[in-house]
């Protein structure tokens, strides 16, 4: 499912990174919120990270694993997440 009200609500951190993926042909196919706490909100992108970036308050962080997805950044002011499949 895709919310523009997530997406709205995103981190700005993370929206950042968001747009720069979108400029370079990635694109959303997912959006949720409320896990793993109610406040999260997820951002799905259907492509790996096409770029790297380093930014203040996000980590990055190698998932790998099939049944979530293969990578993450996580701003830890908000607990939100932007997520790239595999």
């Amino acid at each position: 499912m895709l919310s523009q009200e997530h997406i709205d609500n995103f981190s700005s951190t993370l929206t950042t990174i968001l747009n720069r993926e979108i400029e370079l042909g990635n694109e959303i196919i997912e959006t949720s919120q409320g896990w793993p706490n109610q406040g999260t909100i997820i951002i799905f992108l259907k492509k790996p990270f096409l770029g790297n970036y380093k930014i203040k308050n996000t980590e990055y962080r190698n998932v790998n694993d099939s049944h979530y997805w293969k990578a993450e950044y996580f701003d830890s002011s908000t607990n939100h997440v932007l997520v790239c499949k595999f």
